[in-house]
């Protein structure tokens, strides 16, 4: 059998598992205590320690009848003794216990093997290791956020606590894990909507408190501290010995986010178009500039500018800027990325920074905490400093990732986000959410019950100049494949993010849409647009799919049928002109199918 209710109280409580397995091959019970560097340890949660291994069945005549007796506990780093007293009965003067073998956490202690009898010890050393501490909780949804930093002295469960906001409990009942005794601290990032100038009271509620009398045997809550913009609140240490409210306040010194929406009621901040060629023939890897892959030529970013474009969303894969996985540039293709940037930008485009690689960096899924998620926070701290000058470059940080969770992907952007402002760039940073980054998947759960309209709001900016992007396709698949068939199919896709981004208030990009020159599709694009339009409160701007040479006779293409005159429009796709009418500094007519 297994007993799996006795406790270790050392701060903590089910953080790690230790097991014995103990033997005896007598006839009746026998008695005996367990101590863990000189503390007896708990049973069923009783003051008691005394523990008994029962009397072999009547039938098992020949070997041992075995018990696994599991210890639960934070069991620090360094040297933990563990110690087994054999206690002498009436019915039993001289009993007989063996240790056969202990484990940590499914690891096996090596050496333990003993036996006592009568009234007799045996004790065995180990080292521990302190439990890890667990990932970032979301507190609320808002446009600003604070950072509460939370530990705990555990028993018999973890502390439970709510927090509020002037008086308003924000989400639910949230456990502490974090050991203080280790000087561990668990971040829970509480996201509100903070008016700047105004001053706000952040009230944690202690829930559980438990006392059994002894300095192991007390549960306690611990506010470490409450970080604003990374920096900590003053006031904001709060220790918890009992149940009870205590309550810090802090001022929200000035404005939650760069300007939500354009600065003219009805029309987008930026219209433009994605230079999708920079991560063309991708399953090349590296491969040939000129052969495999290209930028677009200054003719066709100055022929876009012509239609009134202000932006593009210029695509590369991180094989073909950094030199290696270590995040390292490449000169050679700086040599080629950065003309093409600092061209554009000198006709008057912003340019947003595509890493097209769709959740991968140098052919390994980006997933916190990994040896690729650090080189991909360096690649980008890097790539962030050598554009940190131009204020007209944007970071878009990844396109379309797909195999990671929300809560996961959230982590590696926060990683990504924090990385470029440490390098000291302070422009705009777009970030992408999992699942294709679907506009109509927003609100999908990942495997983890995590969703992007969830998880991306824990990501944090202290420049306060981060916006979303999502992508959106009116076509039946949503996956940009062909033509539309409805011409209602792209709104109905954009209201549930554009709605999150109201509540929330949130900024929107639609990083990608398009469709071909078929007439419903070409509608639904028209009506798709004209709804984030309508909705530029929150939508900042477009960029359809896709410009760039080597298109050919590609069905999204939005290349000129010729490139020699870019002051008229005869040479100009279908999908062009429409995308013209909605561009800032058009003052022509609608388009009309």
């Amino acid at each position: 059998m297994t007993d799996d209710v006795a406790r270790y109280e050392n701060g903590g409580y089910d953080q790690d598992r230790l097991v014995l397995d103990l033997d005896t091959n007598l006839t009746v019970g026998v008695d005996f205590l367990v101590l863990v560097n000189g503390h007896q340890v708990s049973y069923n949660g009783a003051a008691t320690s005394r523990m008994a291994i029962e009397a072999a069945p009547a039938t098992k005549t020949a070997g041992a009848e075995v018990t696994q007796l599991a210890l639960y506990g934070a069991f620090a780093s360094g040297t933990q003794k563990v110690t087994i007293e054999v206690l002498p009965s009436k019915t039993d003067p001289d009993p007989e216990l063996a240790l056969l073998s202990a484990s940590l956490n499914g690891v096996a202690i090596s050496g333990v093997a003993t036996k006592a009898t009568g009234s007799s010890a045996f004790s065995f050393d180990f080292t521990g290791a302190p439990p890890a501490v667990a990932a970032p909780v979301a507190i609320g949804h808002g446009s600003d956020s604070i950072d509460l930093y939370f530990s705990e002295d555990a028993y018999l469960g973890n502390a439970e606590f709510t927090v509020s906001v002037n008086g308003t409990q924000i989400g639910g009942i949230y456990s502490a894990t974090a050991i203080n005794s280790l000087g561990q601290s668990q971040e829970f990032v509480l996201s509100h909507s903070f008016a700047a100038g105004t001053t706000y009271q952040i009230s944690i509620d202690f829930l559980n408190d438990a006392w059994a009398g002894t300095q192991t045997t007390d549960r306690n809550l611990y506010l470490d501290e409450a970080k604003l913009n990374g920096a900590t609140i003053s006031g904001s240490s709060l220790s918890f010995y009992g149940d009870g409210t205590q309550s810090f306040s802090f001022t929200e010194p000035g404005t939650s986010k760069a300007a939500v929406g354009s600065g003219d009621s009805g029309k987008l901040t930026y219209v433009g178009v994605n230079e999708g060629m920079g991560p063309n023939a991708a399953q090349n890897g590296i491969g040939v500039y000129g052969t495999n892959w290209t930028y677009p030529t200054d003719a066709e970013m100055l022929y876009e500018k012509s239609q009134g474009m202000n932006i593009i969303r210029l695509g590369f894969i991180a094989e073909r800027v950094a030199a290696n996985a270590s995040g390292a540039l490449s000169a050679p293709d700086l040599a080629l990325l950065d003309p093409i940037v600092d061209y554009a930008t000198s006709i008057g485009l912003k340019v947003i920074l595509d890493d097209h690689d769709y959740g991968d960096y140098f052919g390994t899924e980006l997933l916190a905490n990994t040896t690729a998620n650090t080189e991909f926070d360096t690649f980008w701290a890097n790539l962030a400093a050598n554009f940190a000058s131009n204020p007209n470059v944007y970071f878009g940080i990844m396109n379309e990732p797909n195999v990671q969770t929300a809560a996961q992907w959230a982590a590696v952007a926060q990683g990504a986000v924090d990385a470029i402002r440490a390098a000291g760039a302070t422009q705009e940073i777009l970030v992408s959410g999992t699942n294709w980054d679907g506009a109509d998947t927003w609100y999908s759960t990942s495997s983890d019950g995590s969703s992007n309209a969830v998880a991306l709001l824990g990501i944090t900016d202290p420049d306060h100049n981060m916006v979303f992007e999502v992508h959106s396709y009116p076509d039946p698949t949503g996956g940009g494949t062909g033509s539309a068939t409805n011409t209602t199919t792209g709104v109905d896709r954009l209201q549930a993010v554009t709605q999150w981004a109201i509540t929330n208030h949130e900024t929107l990009f639609l990083g990608e849409t398009g469709g071909t020159t078929q007439t419903t599709s070409l509608e639904a694009i028209d009506n798709e647009l004209t709804y984030i339009q309508a909705n530029s409160d929150v939508w900042q701007g477009v960029t359809e799919w896709a410009a760039g040479p080597w298109w050919g006779n590609y069905q999204y293409s939005l290349e000129p049928t010729e490139l020699t005159d870019t002051g008229t429009t005869e040479y100009n796709q279908p999908q062009m002109t429409q995308l013209d009418t909605f561009a800032p500094t058009y003052t022509g007519e609608p388009w009309t199918a």
